[in-house]
């Protein structure tokens, strides 16, 4: 017979003594869509960063000439082959960025991710001045990087 003391301290450190943490899901409409087309690791994180720095998520975003969630230049990529046919529909819009990130990395953005590791690229942006490169797209940035919702990590 084992002791009631012994009894209670051996089901104490039982795995079946602790309940599991239940795993809260992600609900982020944003993610699901990036995960659509088919962003993996750590461009999940950085692609819903910059949806929230250049549209706050919103794929029917419109402040000419940026439109639609990744906020996609029209004089720039318009007549490419990454300009998708409707600019306001969030998986179209985000196939497109697939695309370019895939030939030119997120440098369209500002940024460059090399293993896992993002820095940042103003190769684009030659007429800003350090101001305008911390402001409008490293501090937003990083903001919204940290703000990744846990649940889709």
């Amino acid at each position: 017979m084992i002791p009631t003391v012994m009894l209670a301290a051996a089901l104490a450190v039982s795995p079946a003594a602790t309940p599991a943490k239940a795993h809260k899901p992600c609900n982020d409409r944003v993610v699901a869509w990036i995960k659509e087309v088919g962003f993996k690791g750590k461009h999940v994180r950085v692609a819903w960063a910059i949806a929230q720095r250049e549209s706050n998520g919103n794929p029917h975003e419109s402040t000419w000439p940026d439109l639609g969630l990744m906020q996609l230049n029209a004089p720039s990529w318009q007549h490419t082959k990454y300009w998708p046919n409707n600019v306001y529909d969030p998986v179209q819009n985000l196939r497109a960025v697939k695309l370019m990130v895939r030939d030119m990395g997120w440098q369209p953005w500002g940024l460059r991710v090399h293993r896992g590791h993002v820095t940042y690229d103003f190769s684009s942006y030659g007429g800003w001045s350090s101001w305008q490169h911390q402001n409008w797209i490293v501090a937003p940035f990083e903001r919204y990087y940290n703000q990744f919702p846990k649940a889709c990590r």
